[in-house]
């Protein structure tokens, strides 16, 4: 599904076919997101779990480098190549899965889709995301967000009604029970709400008042990857000797270090300075990253991996779609929708520096909450329990 929607995107012919091809291809990554979790679970022992997240860590992290430095080049030949080049690498890896991934736990039988349950979700959840982001623009008391709201609350609660009453639910709400499991997921959700428009509000500075182009600022935000691929492996391999508790924590404080670090940029701070703060929040992002995930699945049994490895992916996307919601809104209010335009069509290093000073003010401004934000992701990571660990 991710290779197809990726083939038509590459064909598409208008911005609305582009946004329909995507939804698409975004359906099949988050299965291959999902189920990523699930294989890795699966393939290895409770005690060689961290390291082995901390391994899929680091390849996500060179993901993380390569992928934007590599679009950046394709756009300059043809922004069409983003979508193509996935094409013939879905279809080898699609073959490869095929042949060498097998089933390593019986599944039940005669499951049945909680269609009534996934249709309640995806209007309570698009018309919550409506509200918690246009709202910032139109208002949050204006009568159309108020309508989104009202309609968010009503389907949400239904969906919870439906969930504990079906057999076989969308998202099983017992798995909130396992304590680990419930004090985890809101950790990483918190985290996701913190970092998810991290890279995407440094590169808006790099190409905004500093005017990079989209190939250089792609670069220049390197170090959010490098620390990821560095510690990755490490807080693997010490949280399956110490526990998810204690490591995830200290990757939660160290983050905040970093955030709070980045709170401090002006339009012209230098780029070492920008680099060790990146870094910084980074490395105790790769300090989190591996131990979580290993503590979440450990503790469900292989028969739920998949629903819950589903309800992983789902907070960390959501926490991300809910940062970019919230940072967004506080960069628009600094500057004028025309000086916006002019930052990154003209080149923002030619802006008045009150206009480049008001847009890198919005930047800090997100990055302020986002430090907020990360505070009570400490005290709950830190209230999450222990595993029993197996040496």
């Amino acid at each position: 599904m991710f290779t197809f929607g990726s083939l038509l995107c590459g064909f598409a012919a208008n911005v609305n076919q582009l946004i329909a091809f995507r939804v698409l291809q975004a359906v099949g990554g988050s299965m291959l997101v999902s189920n990523g979790t699930i294989i890795v679970t699966d393939a290895f022992k409770r005690n060689e779990l961290g390291k082995a997240m901390g391994i899929l860590s680091m390849i996500m992290a060179a993901a993380f480098v390569v992928g934007p430095i590599l679009g950046g080049f394709l756009t300059l030949i043809d922004w069409r190549l983003n979508f193509f080049i996935n094409v013939p690498i879905g279809i080898v890896t699609t073959v490869w899965a095929h042949l060498k991934l097998k089933d390593v736990a019986e599944l039940p039988k005669g499951e049945k889709f909680d269609i009534k349950g996934m249709v309640l979700f995806t209007i309570a959840f698009i018309t919550s995301m409506i509200y918690l982001t246009a709202g910032f623009v139109l208002g949050l008391t204006s009568l159309p967000m108020l309508l989104s709201l009202v309609v968010a609350i009503i389907t949400f609660a239904a969906f919870l009604r439906v969930e504990k009453q079906t057999t076989y639910p969308l998202m099983d709400l017992n798995l909130f029970k396992i304590k680990i499991f419930s004090y985890g997921q809101l950790s990483a959700l918190l985290n996701s709400i913190a970092r998810g428009a991290v890279m995407i509000l440094l590169i808006l500075f790099f190409q905004g008042p500093r005017g990079y182009d989209p190939l250089m600022a792609s670069i220049l935000i390197t170090p959010l990857a490098i620390g990821l691929a560095i510690t990755g492996p490490i807080g693997g391999v010490l949280s399956d000797k110490y526990g998810s508790r204690s490591i995830s924590t200290v990757g939660l404080v160290i983050s905040l270090v970093g955030l709070l670090g980045l709170a401090t940029m002006h339009y012209n701070t230098p780029y070492w300075i920008l680099a060790v703060w990146m870094f910084i929040n980074s490395f105790g992002s790769g300090l989190l990253q591996p131990p979580n995930p290993s503590a979440l699945m450990s503790e469900v049994s292989p028969q739920r991996r998949g629903v819950a490895s589903s309800m992983r992916a789902f907070f960390n996307s959501a926490g991300m779609v809910l940062s970019m919601g919230i940072a967004f809104p506080l960069i628009m209010g600094t500057v004028s929708i025309t000086e916006m335009m002019d930052m990154f069509v003209v080149g923002g290093a030619s802006m008045p520096v009150a206009v480049q000073e008001a847009f890198t003010g919005g930047i800090t401004g997100a990055f302020i909450l986002s430090s907020v934000i990360t505070v009570p992701a400490i005290i709950v990571s830190a209230m999450r329990g222990t595993e029993d660990l197996i040496k």
